[in-house]
């Protein structure tokens, strides 16, 4: 197994993507407090309308998304998700707010994150490890200056929500710890838990989440496998895919790894953040993430909750892939993803017919489609494999760069001349 860098290509579509969304964070409503309660004082030292009463948890997750002016990020059945990327960022206690994202499943809001300073979103790092128009270096005393404002940071917030929450801090749990190293502080009030975590050298975020009694529970190893069963769609033109697997928008930095990760264990009904999940992985400065060490540090998550990752090696096919893909588990994908892929795969999907006569016939016109296409190692990437069509030999794959690239074709003859080899699929 090795190590897969994210580079310039990467960052460059996520960029581009984000492009025309990026709107200011201006937009944000910053709610004056009325009275007293926590109600009020929360909102009001966070700068978002999030509560409306004593109780999140029975809210509408849409009608909180709205509230705080988050777009739909994936609006899968039984699990929907909204994220804003904040350009430039909004202001907690002189932290900045990079990212707000809301998560639902099955109609109830499972958690709320707000992400403050973070390697990932920092000015100061964005494109540099990429190749994205950054110099690539990153010097000791930016990484200096960088961790001291993540402990300035971690401090003023606390403040700022004991202030809103007096009374409410709790020493956190010993399995909190253990999840999260870094400092912690956690504050509770009715059946909501506000989590600040300062993971070092990395991000500070906030997790708004239900208490351990308001939690839902964890789906059962039966649960999960009719749950995958019932993702696949089977159309009338051949067909199989799995089109209801939550998306995940990296954003604008070469954060594909831990945004693929995340929508393979969520899908899985594992609660993990790409954030956390890049920190885990080892990602560098702006993006770059060692997939081996990904893995080697998911494995306790994973196993406990009654999963594991495991490593194929195979040439990507209907015939290779259709046993996965029929009891609807997805297939982590290593590949070079080079600019002339993409190119092929922009246009093969856009132009690809539906009707199943048509179908055929275009297909057998482009099985060539992809002979010119070299293994790059310098555009190293993954994404999820999510669907076939036996008859045309064609594979579906999805990339964690937004909705628009939820569901993309390609012959699987093309696939596999960026292949590396390396694939791995979620089992009981």
């Amino acid at each position: 197994m090795r190590r897969l860098a994210l580079f310039s290509l990467c960052l460059q579509l996520s960029l581009a993507a984000h492009a025309q969304s990026a709107t200011p964070s201006s937009v944000l409503k910053t709610p004056t407090p009325a009275s007293s309660d926590w109600i009020s004082a929360v909102n009001h030292s966070l700068g978002l309308t999030l509560f409306s009463d004593e109780t999140l948890w029975d809210d509408a997750p849409a009608e909180v998304a709205k509230r705080l002016n988050l777009r739909p990020e994936s609006t899968t059945p039984g699990a929907e998700t909204w994220r804003r990327y904040l350009r430039p960022p909004l202001s907690l206690a002189g932290a900045p707010i990079y990212m707000l994202a809301l998560r639902s499943e099955a109609g109830r809001i499972e958690s709320v994150t707000v992400m403050f300073t973070n390697q990932g979103d920092h000015p100061a790092f964005a494109q540099r490890d990429t190749g994205g128009g950054g110099s690539g270096f990153v010097s000791p005393a930016a990484i200096k200056t960088f961790e001291a404002e993540l402990l300035r940071d971690f401090k003023n917030v606390r403040q700022a929500l004991a202030t809103a929450l007096p009374k409410a801090e709790r020493e956190p749990t010993p399995a909190q710890r253990r999840s999260a190293p870094g400092q912690l502080a956690l504050f509770t009030t009715g059946e909501h838990e506000l989590l600040l975590h300062a993971r070092p050298g990395n991000l500070l975020a906030l997790y708004i989440q239900p208490t351990e009694r308001a939690a839902a529970p964890r789906l059962s190893d039966d649960q999960l496998r009719r749950r995958w069963k019932d993702q696949v769609t089977r159309r009338a033109n051949g067909d199989v895919i799995l089109d209801r697997i939550p998306m995940v928008d990296q954003g604008p930095k070469g954060y594909c790894v831990p945004a693929t990760f995340e929508r393979l264990l969520r899908y899985a009904g594992i609660r993990c953040d790409l954030y956390d999940l890049a920190a885990l992985g080892g990602t560098s400065h702006g993006g770059g993430t060692n997939v081996t060490l990904m893995m080697e540090n998911l494995e306790r998550t994973v196993r406990q909750a009654g999963r594991r990752l495991e490593a194929i090696k195979i040439k990507p096919s209907p015939a290779t892939l259709a046993r996965y893909l029929d009891e609807g588990r997805p297939v982590l994908w290593s590949l070079s993803s080079t600019p002339d892929f993409n190119k092929l795969a922009d246009t093969y999907t856009r132009e690809r017919p539906q009707d199943l006569a048509k179908l055929t016939l275009w297909t057998k016109e482009r099985r060539q489609l992809g002979s010119t296409l070299v293994n790059d190692p310098s555009a190293g990437h993954l994404c999820l494999i999510t669907g076939y069509n036996r008859a045309t030999g064609e594979l579906a794959f999805s990339d964690s760069w937004g909705p628009d690239f939820a569901e993309r074709w390609l012959p699987s003859t093309a696939m596999q001349a960026v292949s590396t080899g390396e694939c791995w699929v979620l089992n009981f």
